[in-house]
This record gives C-alpha cells, structure tokens and sequence, in this order.
C-alpha cells in the first residue's frame, strides 16, 4: 500500500516543482518514475517510525481494511520534497524545515504522542508483551557422595 502517488505530488507541490524535483531529462514535465521512486523510499522512511507504533500494513480496527491517514501523506510529499533536493533544485529552509517537522511528527507518533487514528497497533494478535522485571529462583544443589563414582 502507498501512502502517496506522484499525483499527490503534483497536487500538493504544482506541476513546476514536481518537475523540479524529478526531471532528470529536462523534458519540462514531472517524471512519474522518478516520482514513484522517491516516493517508496520516504515510505520507507515513514515506516521506520510508524511500525514502531502500528502494525503494517496499516489497518482500520474497525473495518478490518487497509487505510492510509491523510498525514501520512503530507509527511510523505515532505520528505521526498527534500530528499529530492540538492542536485538541480536547491534546499530552501522551507523545504528543510518541512523536513525536520515531518520527522519531529513522525517521533511523535512512534512514541505514541499523536495518534494516527483507530488503527491495529503493533504487536496486536500476537503474543502478549511482558513488562517488569523477571526472576528465577533456583532450589538448593545436592550433590551426592562424590567418593562412589570413581
């Protein structure tokens, strides 16, 4: 499931700085494969984070089906945004500060602090988590007559 296609992309940033951002062959129009690209490794990124909070793929609770928030897809544009900048386009601060806020978001949902709905939480189904500490406690050893065994 993505979270974001090369026309999100397009919707949010315009056509120009979509173009900007991925056409490499200076055919003066967006390149969808270098969208598509760029795109997959910031859901990556994104991933990294929301995995860490919510099982993926990731899931409504109620309906059982697949769902995409739309922040997801916002903090997505973002980080492909900036990941794409630094060779033809150059890294404005409102692209960094895009970025760090993305990420500044995406901790923030990986410790639970913004939530992104009422979606399958991670390790939900599976076996329960253990919290606190754990002790053995072992008997007394008996060792028999040592004598009789040589």
């Amino acid at each position: 499931m993505t979270y974001a296609t090369p026309q999100d992309v397009i919707d949010r940033l315009g056509a120009r700085e979509a173009t900007a951002i991925s056409d490499r062959n200076k055919t003066g129009t967006p390149d969808l494969d270098v969208l598509t690209a760029a795109l997959a490794d910031a859901e990556s990124e994104v991933n990294a984070y929301v995995g860490r909070r919510y099982a993926l793929p990731l899931t409504d609770k109620t309906t059982g089906q697949p769902t995409v928030p739309s922040m997801l897809t916002r903090l997505v544009v973002d980080i492909t945004r900036y990941r794409q900048t630094g060779t033809d386009i150059m890294e404005t601060e409102a692209i960094r500060t895009r970025f760090k806020d993305a990420v500044k978001v995406l901790e923030q949902i990986a410790d639970g602090k913004v939530s992104l709905g009422d979606l399958v939480l991670a390790g939900a189904g599976g076996p329960a988590s253990v919290s606190g500490g754990s002790a053995v406690r072992t008997g007394d050893k008996t060792f028999g007559d040592m004598s009789q065994v040589l």
